[in-house]
Order: C-alpha cells, then sequence, then structure tokens
C-alpha cells in the first residue's frame, strides 16, 4: 500500500507560507492570546511582583517595564 492510499479522507493540501490558524479559527480553535481564560491567568501572575509595594514603588516599577518595553496585559 502507498502512502497516497493510506491518507485520511479529510487530508486538505495546505501549500507552504499559507496561514493555518485560518482553518484552525474555522474548526473553533481560539488563540491563547485571545482567550479570556488565558489573559486572566497572566494578568494575575504579570502583577504578583507589585502586590506587596506602595504607590511610589508601583510608578516606578511600572515605569522601569514601559522603559523595557514590556507587554502587560491590562
Amino acid at each position: 500500500m502507498t502512502i497516497r492510499h493510506a491518507a485520511k479522507s479529510d487530508y486538505v493540501y495546505t501549500p507552504a507560507g499559507t496561514d493555518i490558524t485560518i482553518r484552525w479559527r474555522a474548526m473553533g480553535w481560539i488563540p491563547p492570546s485571545e482567550s479570556p481564560e488565558y489573559q486572566q491567568k497572566w494578568k494575575f501572575y504579570q502583577e504578583l511582583p507589585m502586590r506587596k509595594l506602595d504607590d511610589n514603588a508601583k510608578k516606578e516599577y511600572e515605569a522601569v517595564m514601559r522603559k523595557a518595553k514590556v507587554a502587560r496585559i491590562k
């Protein structure tokens, strides 16, 4: 039996350079960057260092993060 005969009938050829996420989204996939659950999770972990800081220290921390161009989830 050749590979051609063993291929699944639902296989769709996708040429190189094709954005496969378009097909995945059509099938119901949500990227983690757009998932509310993941956004809440990462926001929680990003805020951990700031929990024990006073107001001035929080402002300084945010300034350092902005200067370093660290993306933060709002």
